[in-house]
């Protein structure tokens, strides 16, 4: 399986300078699976619609987020750079479903869209303020195709769990990591070459995972606000440095990480 990594968003984030200037300029790691004929991606980033109307996020959160609203950083966009037709994107592998992750699904209208059912259940029947605040309807008006998995599912992998994902290469999971939201997960690729797991939002810097509770104090605190259930979000932590060494971990929002795939500084 061939694996591409694209940057499908680009935030400045209006108070990190104050508070996390380890997140003042925050990418949108999204990934292109290719196996034979089909292409798979997991999340997608801000969509084109997002570009054209911001209020699509939200006006505080377009507001606090401060995202590039440029229609080359779109998932569907950099599909056709590559040399790809966009309708060959016949899924979307979500680690969950906040606008920076979601908001390009109306640009694969046709794609199915593999997700844990407890977020799927999050985003369009949210049980809070906090949900209601955080995912978008608009995003998920064009009727997905939704696929839905729970973790009974699954299977143990390396103290934590792997759910087959249906329909798709054998060599792709969700792995269940909730607590930045309710249903939040990686997604896990043999690609040949070894594991990949794409950890959405389950860390934001890799300083969390090398230094055992050192994570600098400004994206502890951002952790903080950020997840639904911290002490949740702290055990699945706990497990993915276990992991750290045999596995490669990326995350979606970690310019260090961006840095050393693409080669190149965050503009």
């Amino acid at each position: 399986m061939k694996v591409r990594f694209l940057n499908c968003g680009l935030m400045h984030p209006r108070l990190a300078p104050l508070f996390v200037p380890h997140l003042d300029r925050v990418p949108c790691l999204c990934l292109l699976l290719e196996e034979e004929d089909r292409l798979v991606l997991v999340d997608t980033g801000f969509g084109t619609r997002d570009v054209s109307d911001p209020t699509r996020l939200g006006r505080f959160g377009a507001w606090l987020l401060n995202p590039r609203m440029d229609v080359r950083l779109t998932a569907r966009e950099q599909v056709k750079r590559l040399g790809y037709d966009p309708d060959r994107v016949c899924d979307i592998v979500c680690t969950h479903l906040d606008r920076d992750h979601a908001g390009g699904l109306p640009d694969f209208p046709s794609a199915s869209v593999h997700v844990l059912r407890d977020e799927m259940e999050a985003a369009l029947s949210p049980r809070s303020a906090r949900e209601r605040e955080r995912y978008r309807p608009c995003h998920f008006a064009h009727g997905p195709h939704w696929v839905a998995y729970d973790e009974r599912e699954g299977e143990e992998w390396r103290g934590l769990m792997r759910i087959p994902l249906r329909g798709l290469p054998e060599s792709l999971f969700l792995v269940p990591l909730q607590g930045h939201t309710r249903g939040h997960c990686g997604v896990l690729v043999e690609t040949g070459e070894g594991w990949l797991l794409h950890c959405g939002d389950a860390y934001y810097v890799m300083e969390e995972l090398r230094e055992k509770g050192k994570a600098p104090v400004g994206v502890a605190g951002f952790r903080a606000v950020a997840h639904m259930s911290l002490p949740r979000a702290l055990s699945r932590l706990e497990r993915l440095r276990d992991l750290v060494g045999d596995v490669t971990l990326v995350a979606s929002h970690d310019q260090f990480e961006y840095r050393s795939r693409f080669g190149r500084p965050l503009d």
